[in-house]
């Protein structure tokens, strides 16, 4: 039987690299329920709108969490031209990274396959969070589209919750002419 030589000749940094990263991760998740600057940067990563290509690279390595509420409506129309007196859209819900519904799977050709405008608003909350990203696809031709962010902004989910018992049909967000008003 051959005898293993007792240490390594030289460190193994690929082992120390792996170590740090994971370090890394698992801090990054550990943190985010106590700072929301953290649970902000995350959600930003899955509605695709993080500041830099940067900020979102470095995400990369972080597994995507179920632990977002993560809600999507599809529209034929922008948000606001019209309200109805009935609503009969109900947000969905979604796993991690709802832009897929955009970016990739059945439901972009499904969405998109014949040719119209799609309006999707996406939303995420987390801990008294509520990231709400308002998106347009607009076709240009031969099933590619063009991807127009409207918003993408952090609204209070109490002052939301507020309009809807104030005004349960949606009058005062009404978009009138000029002359009516």
């Amino acid at each position: 039987m051959a005898v293993a030589p007792s240490k390594p000749k030289r460190p193994d940094y690929f082992f120390i690299a792996v170590l740090l990263l994971t370090g890394l991760v698992s801090g990054w998740l550990l943190l985010m329920p106590f700072v929301p600057a953290i649970a902000r940067m995350t959600m930003r990563r899955f509605h695709l709108s993080s500041e830099s290509f940067g900020l979102w690279a470095i995400q990369a390595p972080i597994p995507a969490m179920y632990n977002f509420g993560n809600q999507y409506e599809v529209s034929d129309l922008p948000a606001g031209l019209i309200t109805p007196v009935l609503d009969t859209t109900r947000p969905r819900y979604i796993n991690h990274f709802p832009t897929r519904m955009l970016t990739f799977a059945n439901t972009r050709y499904n969405l998109l396959c014949e040719g119209r405008h799609c309006y999707l608003t996406i939303r995420s909350a987390y801990r008294g969070q509520l990231l709400e990203s308002k998106i347009e696809a607009r076709p240009i031709g031969e099933g590619r589209y063009q991807w127009i962010r409207e918003s993408s902004e952090f609204i209070d989910p109490a002052a939301m919750d507020q309009s809807k018992s104030t005004d349960p049909l949606g009058l005062d967000q009404l978009v009138l002419p000029e002359v009516l008003q």
